[in-house]
């Protein structure tokens, strides 16, 4: 009798049990006792950071941007973001450059806190996801030349103290790297110098001279350059319309930011706003804009340039950060501008919805993280005391 043409019928008649029942009883299962034992520590947090490898080649190969490129940085937080939805446990992360850190919850049983479980799964996760997305911000290639190469490390820390510490560290590491690199190649492609009269050039300068560098010779205001570049990009998970799919959510900042060397307005499927809107997906386009040119003080330490920034805005820590329009305007929180400038006419207002049932998102972010403001408002929760789950005596 022929079997039937159903996969699920035939499996069920087969009656075939699952792998490790076959494999229970057999000889070989001694090999087992090989492996090591690599539980991490228990009420501790765990914290796993994702870096390039080989990554100056890569996008050497690639052609990004210098000294950053809008396309690349955001394919990073996307690929953060998947990592994010995958692994509830993942209370915050931060990245920068090729590198993303994640912080998990300090209770979490993920993998029996197994180390190598936990930092193979987030790596494979991050690589897989930035390469399934690299089409949707490198159009003109539908992958990349070769396989990116990413590594992990998984480090503990006690307490809330270096947890602060060490997104402090990563955001300060942030900023002294962009405006190294933003000096750099202004040198390099504005000023003719050969890379070792650059690198000869900002030899022994501090924040300050570099500040004052760019200004002067090259009229760029560092501290008018798109935030995602002096101060990472922040992953958050925040409330979001229940109803809406969070796959298909992506509340990132439009990768045409101001500033972006990029020639034409490339259609960008979400925004910041886009997490309050009520259609999960739409194509908007959004006008180039040069940054704005302006003088301002600049300070001899590089991460009090980091955390005095919007000092103005302190009482106000939910707040997003404004994007130009193409009319000098600001991009509020309460609107969503789906199409700055289209055939039809001016871009339609799309009023934020009541949002009544909601699940956890994650919201991508370029705020400050060193001061203290931001623990003690956006994320407060991050580092919130954890209930303790009720247990039944017998």
């Amino acid at each position: 009798m022929p079997f039937p043409l159903d996969g699920l019928a035939v499996c069920s008649q087969l009656h075939i049990p699952p792998k490790q029942n076959i494999m229970a009883k057999s000889k070989y299962e001694y090999v087992k006792e090989f492996e090591t034992d690599d539980r991490l520590l228990r009420n501790v947090y765990i914290l796993v950071r994702v870096d390039g490898k080989g990554f100056h080649k890569f996008s050497a190969a690639h052609e990004f941007t210098k000294p950053n490129d809008i396309w690349a940085l955001n394919l990073m937080n996307h690929a953060a973001r998947s990592v994010m939805h995958e692994l509830d446990d993942i209370l915050l992360a931060f990245g920068e450059s090729d590198e993303f850190s994640f912080l998990f919850r300090k209770s979490t049983d993920l993998y029996q806190r197994r180390e190598s479980k936990i930092v193979s799964t987030v790596v494979s996760l991050f690589t897989s996801a930035y390469v399934y997305y690299w089409n949707d911000y490198f159009v003109d290639s539908k992958r990349p030349l070769y396989p990116p190469v990413f590594d992990g490390r998984a480090v503990l820390y006690p307490s809330e103290v270096e947890v602060k510490d060490y997104f402090a560290w990563r955001q300060a590491d942030t900023h002294i790297n962009n405006l190294f690199n933003t000096s750099f190649w202004a040198l390099v492609e504005k000023g003719g110098l050969t890379p070792k009269a650059a690198e000869i050039r900002l030899s022994g300068t501090d924040s300050k001279d570099k500040n004052e560098m760019l200004f002067t010779e090259f009229n760029t205001n560092y501290s008018k350059l798109p935030a995602i570049f002096r101060k990472g990009s922040v992953l958050l998970r925040e409330d979001v319309p229940k109803n809406l799919d969070k796959d298909t959510i992506i509340p990132t900042i439009p990768e045409t930011l101001p500033g972006s060397t990029s020639a034409e307005a490339i259609p960008s499927s979400s925004s910041v706003a886009s997490i309050t809107s009520t259609a999960s997906t739409s194509t908007s386009t959004l006008a180039l804009v040069p940054p704005e040119q302006s003088a301002s003080t600049s300070t001899a330490d590089e991460v009090l340039a980091i955390s005095s920034e919007n000092q103005d805005n302190a009482g106000n820590d939910k707040k997003r950060q404004s994007q130009v329009d193409d009319d000098g305007g600001d991009m509020k929180d309460s609107e969503v501008n789906t199409d700055t400038e289209s055939k039809n006419g001016p871009a339609e207002k799309v009023p934020r919805p009541i949002l009544k049932r909601m699940k956890k998102g994650v919201v991508i972010d370029h705020i400050d993280i060193i001061a203290e403001k931001f623990w003690t408002g956006r994320g407060a929760y991050i580092l919130a005391p954890e209930k303790k789950k009720k247990t039944h005596s017998k």
